[in-house]
């Protein structure tokens, strides 16, 4: 097997990131491009972010790089994805945009998007996401022979989740599962899919399904040992779990993800570990964890995040009953969560669409949110 086929397999990471150096210093660069993508690649799911840097910093300063259109927008690519996989979120998102702007072969144009997209959930622009999805003509059923269907799958599902979408992104990222297993990609380094729709999962309260997802994953991120996907794998596994060894699994996820320098998820883990901790009333360490991962959030440039939890602050000042719900905001609150319309709501509950909505914007208003793709973590944190 060569080098990718190992990492895409998630067999022995450290050789994997010692023959990806070795393939990357034994030749020039430029002599095959192909093979240099491959290898930073592999760098990159091995979570060597420092090296993959260094390689790309060596070909902008490489003639033969900088002369082909093809070969700028690979380099481009690797470097947008180092930059997303650090946490800096709003400079991969430049990158890409840019590029897109630009124009792009076929050979990267879906990459590119679904990059594009996967940056814009994290900064919270869903709008400029969607819309990308929708001038990519990617949004409704894909060519089974379209270039890096997998990473488009991923992206939807991304984007459908942070919408309140549960269960479109539950489709979705299973889709991207069975596309990785066709072309044997079990490494959860190459995509996280099982990790992400675990809170899907959770949005529609198929705890069985959730469970299973974040233990298989684990059981590949531990094969290939790779902190950053450790960390995920564990971040899911312990909001999961919902018992009492989730806040002990949830700190060893925040421990990992450190380690392996995966800001735009050591912030998330902060966040669910801080609001699992007030639910359970330790209160002190709780709101400790979210101010870390505000500050995650500053340095990331990530205004989205600052603002989210800022509102989770707010809420721990608000009087203890300030965030009490009626039962029929309570109702239409999880439907808003599992993903139904304000439309399909009303339907349901025999209600206008306005009463709807003015329920609804009691809620966001009780619970110190923005809107319907908070109310995951928001609900858990005030149930008993």
């Amino acid at each position: 097997m060569s080098t990718i086929e190992f990492a895409n397999r998630g067999v022995d990471r450290v050789m994997v990131n010692e023959q990806a150096k070795w393939l990357l210093d034994a030749a020039e660069p430029h002599n095959n491009p192909q093979r240099t993508w491959l290898a930073i690649l592999a760098l990159l799911y091995a979570g060597d972010l420092d090296s993959a840097d260094a390689q790309c910093r060596r070909l902008c300063n490489d003639p033969k790089w900088a002369g082909s259109a093809l070969r700028q927008e690979l380099l481009t690519l690797l470097q947008a994805r180092s930059s997303l996989l650090a946490g800096r979120s709003c400079r991969a998102a430049d990158m890409l945009q840019t590029m897109l702007d630009r124009g792009t072969s076929t050979q990267t144009a879906c990459l590119t998007v679904a990059w594009l997209i996967e940056a814009l959930v994290h900064l919270g622009e869903l709008d400029r996401a969607h819309q990308v999805l929708l001038d990519s003509k990617l949004a409704g059923p894909l060519d089974p022979d379209l270039p890096d269907r997998a990473h488009i799958l991923a992206a939807r599902g991304a984007l459908h989740m942070a919408s309140g979408r549960f269960r479109h992104a539950i489709d979705d990222y299973m889709a991207c599962g069975r596309v990785l297993d066709t072309c044997f990609v079990v490494n959860p380094a190459v995509i996280p899919w099982r990790s992400r729709a675990v809170f899907g999962a959770l949005g529609i309260r198929r705890y069985d399904l959730a469970l299973a997802l974040a233990e298989e994953e684990l059981i590949a991120a531990k094969k290939w040992g790779s902190p950053r996907g450790i960390g995920i794998a564990l971040h899911a596994v312990g909001v999961a779990r919902r018992d009492d060894t989730s806040v002990g699994v949830l700190e060893e996820a925040v421990a990992l993800l450190a380690q392996g320098h995966a800001r735009t998820e050591f912030m998330q883990a902060l966040y669910d570990l801080g609001t699992m901790q007030i639910r359970r009333q330790d209160v002190t360490e709780g709101r400790r964890r979210l101010i870390e991962a505000a500050m995650v959030a500053y340095e990331c440039r990530n205004v989205f995040w600052e603002e989210r939890l800022r509102f989770a602050l707010k809420r721990l000042q608000a009087p203890a009953n300030a965030s009490k719900l009626t039962r029929q905001e309570e109702k239409i609150a999880y439907l808003a969560r599992a993903g139904h319309s304000n439309r399909h709501i009303a339907q349901m509950t025999c209600l206008t669409v306005r009463t709807v909505e003015y329920h609804l914007s009691s809620v966001y208003r009780k619970l110190s949110i923005s809107g319907r793709r908070e109310l995951v973590s928001a609900l858990s944190s005030v149930s008993s």
